[in-house]
């Protein structure tokens, strides 16, 4: 059963009951004839109109005396407007009405936050921090080192493992190499994320990655 669009009494007469519109048009006003009738000196006799389907409602003010308000705007005789899930509505400013639409609501696509920490794509030798992908890449050594500790983080990685999987198993690398490598990969994580610390360094152990 299709969802029903409505408005929920914010201010006014009623204030907190909702206003189905379970049938278009629906009218606005004074007059006893109206779909909806608000028995105040400010509002017209037929003061507004709502048409449309269940998809989509607008309304229309039926050049009212004292005006209709969409979102603190007066709507400009013979405008059409097309209501949307959270518009506030003022009939002559005596009431204000919210526009609540499940259909509407329903079909908004949630906003796709970017996922926070370090993600690594060995495939594609890519690296995005904060859904920020790193540019320019690493070098080839750099995404070596990083591409272990992500491997093994929450553990200490030892020096052998680091020259094995950067420079290859039996390799003589000095402990400044290292260090030197250590730092420049540090110094391009924390370009794009200068608040976290990704590698920390285990003073006689190794490495320690630890992601957001």
């Amino acid at each position: 059963m299709p969802a029903i669009p409505r408005f929920l009494i914010k201010e006014g007469a009623h204030q907190g009951q909702a206003v189905e519109l379970s049938r278009l048009p629906f009218t606005v006003g004074r007059a006893r004839d109206c779909d909806y009738v608000l028995d105040y000196s400010a509002i017209s006799r037929q003061h507004a109109r709502l048409t449309g389907d269940h998809h989509s409602v607008y309304l229309e003010d039926l050049d009212s005396t004292n005006g209709t308000f969409v979102n603190g705007r007066r709507l400009a005789s013979g405008e059409r407007y097309r209501l949307r899930a959270g518009d506030e509505v003022s009939f002559g400013k005596v009431c204000l009405w919210v526009f609540d639409d499940p259909a509407t609501t329903a079909q908004i696509s949630p906003v796709q936050l970017p996922r926070p920490g370090l993600e690594i794509d060995e495939a594609a030798a890519r690296v995005t921090v904060g859904g920020r992908l790193l540019y320019p890449p690493l070098s080839p050594n750099q995404f070596a080192l990083l591409a272990l500790l992500v491997a093994n983080a929450g553990r200490i990685v030892e020096r052998e493992e680091i020259v094995a999987a950067v420079w290859g198993p039996g390799t003589d690398v000095s402990d400044q190499t290292i260090d030197a490598l250590v730092s420049r990969l540090r110094r391009r994580l924390q370009e794009v994320d200068p608040e976290h610390e990704y590698i920390i360094t285990r003073r006689g152990f190794g490495l320690l990655f630890e992601n957001r």
